[in-house]
C-alpha cells in the first residue's frame, strides 16, 4: 500500500506541527516554507478563528489548521499517524502530548508496508542539564557534549522524562526520533507569540515585584541563540533526516538523537535581568535599575521553571549540528542578544498589558 496522501507527488512528505502559534513555532513556520515549500503542514490549533487562520498561513501557505489543544490526546494520536514527520515545538515537558505523538507514529509505522519509518523532531531545551544553583554559579561538574549526551546523568525529571519517552520509542527503529535541545531564545518571532516565553515569564514577575529580578543571586550561566537559528537548525535537522548528514551518513537519532542548538556565546541571568530593567527603567515602568533577587514569594509563582531552569546553570555544547549538519547560529552573530532585548522588552510589554507594582 503506498504511503502518499492523495494529491501528493512521490517523495512530497507531510508534516504534523505542534506549537504553530508559538514564539518558535511562527519562526519555524517561516522557515520550512523556505526550506521545504512542497510538503503540506497540518498544525494544531486551539481557538481558530479566520484572522488566526490567514496569519499561520501568511507563514506557510500550504498549511491547514486542525482544531485542538494539547489536551486533545485523541486528535493528536489520530494526526501523528497520518504524518510522515511531526514536529512538536510547543510544550517540552508536555508527555501526555509526547504520549500521544508516539502512540500515532507507531500505528503509522506498524500499518504501512512497505514504507519507511516515520520521523518525529521535539524540541527540549538546555535548561534539562541545569545544576539546580538556585541562582549561584558552581564549578560544573561536566561540559554537556550532544555527542556525548546520556540521560542517566539529568538531575531533574522535569525535562527529562518526555525525553525518556522518546529514546525508549525510537529503540526498535519504528520511529526515527530526534530531540533538539536550545538554550535561551531571543529575538523578535515573526508569528502570533513575538516574545520568548521565559522573557515574558521575567517580565510578568517583574511587573509583580516592582523591579526585574533574578532567582537567587542571578550568577549563574546559559548560552543563548537567536530565534532563526533555532528554526534553522530544527530544519537542519529535518534535511538530515531525509537526505543524510553532510556526507550522506545517517544522522543521530535515538539516544544518540540529542542536539544542543547554541551559539559560541553565553550569559549570566544577572546580566539578562539587568538588560530587562534598565529597558523598564528608561521607560519610566520600574523606580531603580538593574536586577536583584525576587523574594521568594514572587518567585515561587514562576514554579518549577523558576529555580530549576531559571536559577540552573547549563555548561554546553552544540557538536552535533555543527559536526554533522554543517549547521551554525549565523543569526546569533548578525543581531546580538543585547541589540535584540531591550527592544523585545519594550514589544512584550505592550502585547501582555502589563501594569507595574509600585513596591
Amino acid at each position: 500500500m503506498s504511503t502518499q496522501p492523495l494529491g501528493q507527488s512521490p517523495g512530497v512528505k507531510s508534516i504534523f506541527l505542534l506549537g504553530a502559534t508559538g514564539y518558535v513555532g511562527g519562526q519555524v513556520l517561516l522557515t520550512f516554507a523556505h526550506d521545504f515549500p512542497a510538503f503540506p503542514i497540518r498544525a494544531l490549533v486551539r481557538n481558530v478563528t479566520p484572522s488566526k487562520v490567514a496569519q499561520l498561513q501568511s507563514l506557510h501557505s500550504k498549511l491547514d489548521v486542525v482544531e485542538g489543544s494539547l489536551s486533545d490526546i485523541d486528535v493528536i494520536e489520530t494526526e501523528s499517524k497520518n504524518a510522515d514527520v511531526v514536529i512538536d515545538v510547543a510544550v517540552a515537558g508536555d508527555t501526555n502530548s509526547v504520549n500521544a505523538i508516539l502512540r500515532g507514529l507507531q500505528q503509522r509505522s506498524r500499518s504501512y508496508a512497505p514504507t519507511l519509518p516515520p520521523i518525529y523532531i521535539h524540541m527540549s531545551g538546555t535548561g534539562i542539564t541545569g545544576d539546580n544553583a538556585r541562582g549561584d554559579l558552581y564549578a560544573p561538574e561536566r561540559l554537556w557534549v550532544d555527542t556525548e549526551f546520556d540521560l542517566n546523568h539529568i538531575k531533574s525529571d522535569l525535562l527529562a522524562n518526555a525525553c525518556k519517552a522518546i529514546v525508549d520509542a525510537g529503540r526498535n527503529g519504528e520511529i526515527r526520533t530526534m530531540v533538539v535541545l536550545p538554550g535561551l531564545i531571543y529575538g523578535v518571532g515573526p508569528g502570533l507569540q513575538k516574545i520568548s516565553l521565559p522573557h515574558r515569564i521575567f517580565l510578568d514577575l517583574a511587573s509583580q515585584a516592582g523591579h526585574s529580578g533574578t532567582f537567587g543571586s542571578g550568577r549563574n550561566i546559559s548560552g543563548y541563540v537567536h530565534v532563526k537559528d533555532v528554526a534553522s537548525a530544527v530544519s537542519a535537522v529535518l534535511k538530515g533526516a531525509l537526505h543524510g548528514g553532510k556526507n550522506g551518513e545517517q544522522i543521530g537519532q535515538g539516544k544518540e538523537g540529542f542536539y544542543f542548538v547554541l551559539s559560541k556565546y553565553m550569559t549570566s541571568i544577572g546580566e539578562f535581568s539587568s538588560i530587562i530593567g534598565e529597558t523598564l527603567f528608561k521607560q519610566g515602568l520600574i523606580a531603580k535599575t538593574g536586577a536583584y533577587p525576587f523574594a521568594e514569594a514572587i518567585a515561587d509563582k514562576a514554579g518549577a521553571f523558576g529555580y530549576t531552569i531559571f536559577g540552573s546553570s547549563a555548561f554546553c555544547r552544540a557538536d552535533r549540528l555543527t559536526k554533522e549538519l554543517g549547521w551554525s547560529a549565523e543569526h546569533t552573530e548578525v543581531e546580538s542578544l543585547y541589540e535584540s532585548l531591550p527592544k523585545e522588552v519594550e514589544l512584550a510589554v505592550k502585547e501582555m498589558g502589563l501594569k507595574f507594582s509600585n513596591i
